[in-house]
């Protein structure tokens, strides 16, 4: 089902048995965190842990010292709880979660690096970083959509009512890697705030507060999901494969294991 390279079975963590694990150097062990949580009426509730697997075992698939662990697949959703199919750990629960993963694969040499595939995971992740830098253990977060935004504006003509939740960026990202996942038919025209992310939930000024998902939109969208296509997911995952990729390349250096992509 899943087009293009992935990881084999020997860059994934759970695959080796505990001798291998003993016996091999410092790797950057990636580890896909997403979220259960309702995405409008059309893309299933697995989308972020989906998207953020994939690209993690893509970037893998080029480099000799990084290994993909077991996804986190569910995150911080408490906001969608509303919507059925919705999945959701407390904060406080999540940052546990991601600081007991982060210093188990710390303790045997290797670097955690977490790669979000939802927005509502950011805060319990910076958490966890200083949780885990007062632990003397230091790990890594990047979130693939964080490095698209020129893409963005190149495959869309209004970069600000494309990208958001259960939008066009991650409709056309679905459509290009599970086409078959997609509800074309109920697809929403638009919904919810014309720029993203709307400030009551990811908030830089003050005074701030969080609110529930349905107050955003009925619907369970923000963006505009019936501008996607799956040329435009071709370039977004691509661009995001190549961009995390150099990501992880540099923390390698700074490990002290470099790691450059493999041809």
């Amino acid at each position: 089902m899943t087009p293009g390279p992935a990881a084999s079975a020997s860059q994934r963590y759970a695959a080796l048995v505990s001798p291998d694990h003993r016996s091999r150097g410092p790797y950057a062990v990636l580890v896909p965190i997403g979220a259960v949580e309702q995405h409008g009426p059309h893309l299933p509730v697995g989308t972020d842990t989906w998207i953020a697997t994939e690209i993690a075992e893509r970037v893998a698939a080029g480099r000799s010292r990084v290994l993909v662990a077991e996804p986190i697949p569910v995150g911080a959703s408490g906001h969608h709880l509303s919507f059925a199919g919705t999945l959701s750990l407390r904060p406080s629960t999540l940052v546990s979660v991601l600081v007991d993963l982060a210093a188990s694969i710390a303790a045997h040499g290797d670097t955690p690096v977490f790669l979000n595939g939802h927005g509502g995971n950011r805060p319990a992740l910076s958490l966890a970083l200083q949780e885990l830098l007062l632990e003397g253990v230091r790990a890594w977060s990047l979130s693939y959509f964080d490095e698209l935004a020129d893409v963005l504006a190149e495959v869309f003509p209004d970069a600000s009512r494309a990208a958001g939740h259960a939008c066009a960026m991650e409709t056309s990202i679905l459509s290009h890697l599970w086409p078959e996942a997609v509800s074309a038919e109920t697809v929403p025209a638009a919904g919810g705030q014309a720029v993203w992310p709307d400030p009551s939930l990811f908030p830089d000024a003050h005074p701030q507060t969080n609110r529930p998902f349905e107050e955003l939109n009925p619907v369970g969208v923000v963006g505009q999901p019936g501008l996607y296509h799956p040329e435009a997911g071709r370039r977004l995952v691509s661009a995001a494969v190549s961009r995390v990729g150099a990501a992880v390349d540099q923390i390698l250096a700074q490990c002290g294991s470099a790691s450059p992509a493999e041809d």
